[in-house]
């Protein structure tokens, strides 16, 4: 019988499962960094042939600027396995200023948050659109605005 790692191996051999190999090698690029480091990259990506790895802090980057050289030498020496198809001509890092969306510590899920700002606006403007679609979204937002503060409507 077959266990988990067999039925990987054979489906990244397959061309329709190709980008299982690149998650491959980027999993084991990223196991030759120090753990610190490890942990501050968010996710990596191949494009045209560079490696680019997105980073969640400005220290990190700098840190891995001043590593890269020696992570670079012993790849193009000793390929591994998981990399012999899909060897990056370059490795490159940047960092990433989205905030994640909070979640929930009981659940793991993402939650639902209300607004924690006031409603600024009165719905006191025109409609001037032609395309009757867009007439519709417009009223929908004013109708909106209104029952969300003590404005009446014009």
């Amino acid at each position: 019988m077959k266990n988990a790692s067999h039925i990987l191996a054979s489906l990244r051999q397959k061309p329709s499962f190709s980008k299982l190999a690149h998650f491959e090698c980027i999993r084991r690029i990223q196991g030759l960094f120090p753990p610190h480091l490890q942990r501050l990259v968010r996710y990596g990506y191949f494009h045209n042939k560079i490696l680019y790895f997105v980073l969640s802090h400005p220290g990190a980057k700098q840190e891995f600027d001043n590593i890269i050289a020696s992570i670079k030498a012993p790849l193009k020496l000793y390929t591994p396995p998981e990399c012999r198809e899909h060897l990056p001509e370059d490795i490159r890092a940047f960092v990433t200023h989205r905030i994640e969306a909070a979640k929930s510590e009981d659940t793991g899920m993402i939650r639902d948050t209300e607004a924690l700002y006031t409603e600024r606006s009165e719905g006191a403007f025109g409609n001037e659109a032609h395309h009757p679609e867009l007439h519709r979204l417009i009223e929908r937002i004013r109708e909106h605005i209104h029952a969300r503060t003590d404005s009446e409507p014009a």
